[in-house]
């Protein structure tokens, strides 16, 4: 199947399906052999976004982590793996961290940033630098010192972006960019940013949210948005609104 290379072409595809939030029509009990179709599907076809982001949201809501990390590592280790390979890798990764340990998650962050590094080697694109660069950002600065790394990300997805400004996830680049130089206390530079986000994307509104609160409140939202027991939206449901919701077959914690 094409890869896709140039996420613009995304833009006609989003605008049909209306962005939705599709509900699987299958029942808990038909999960193990939905998450073996998709298995399949992807081993013939490992540069597929949107197949593999279906079968993540099936993957979360059986709490089937590890699984889907394996596989996702078989794939990138096959020859010729292409950087769609090692961005699902390293959305697996991404996905297991709320429910993991506090040492676990560090190095879960640690491996999705590889796996990013290593997808945007191969095809430097503003969706994997965006989430290369919000990983950076989860990390304590004051030990890892990271926070420098993930605005460079940031700020090298949103020049990418200026390719295809109007794509559904692009308000989140300027939203994280600007967190990003909050946590380093530019708040001055942080609200160019969400600004310049807003006149863009004037009816985002987190990124409203931002400009509109006192430091407290901010200073909130941001500890929430980069707490890592909290889950991060990993659907690509901003590209590819027809990703279905499953129903989780297990009790939250």
């Amino acid at each position: 199947m094409r890869r896709v290379r140039d996420w613009s072409r995304l833009a006609v595809f989003s605008a049909i399906l209306g962005g939705s939030l599709v509900v699987a029509g299958l029942s808990p009990a038909e999960y193990p052999q939905h998450l073996n179709a998709l298995e399949n599907r992807l081993t013939a076809d490992t540069e597929n976004l949107r197949l593999a982001a279906e079968y993540r949201q099936l993957v979360i809501a059986t709490a089937a982590y590890d699984r889907a990390i394996k596989f996702f590592e078989k794939q990138a280790e096959r020859s010729g793996a292409g950087p769609h390979a090692f961005l699902n890798l390293a959305f697996a990764y991404i996905d297991k961290v709320p429910v993991s340990g506090t040492i676990r998650q560090v190095y879960l962050g640690r491996d999705a940033i590889g796996a990013l590094t290593r997808s945007i080697q191969q095809e430097p694109t503003d969706v994997a630098y965006l989430v290369r660069g919000l990983v950076n950002l989860y990390y304590d600065n004051v030990i890892f010192h990271r926070a420098a790394k993930g605005i460079a990300d940031l700020e090298e997805a949103r020049r990418l972006s200026a390719a295809h400004p109007r794509l559904r996830y692009v308000p989140r680049i300027f939203l994280s960019l600007g967190d990003g130089y909050w946590r380093v206390k530019n708040a001055l530079k942080a609200r160019e940013v969400w600004r310049d986000g807003l006149a863009e994307f004037p009816d985002h509104e987190p990124l409203r949210a931002r400009l509109t609160s006192s430091d407290n409140i901010i200073r909130g939202l941001i500890a929430h948005t980069f707490d890592p027991d909290e889950r991060v939206d990993t659907s690509l449901r901003e590209v590819f609104p027809d990703v279905p919701q499953f129903a989780p077959t297990f009790t939250k914690r």
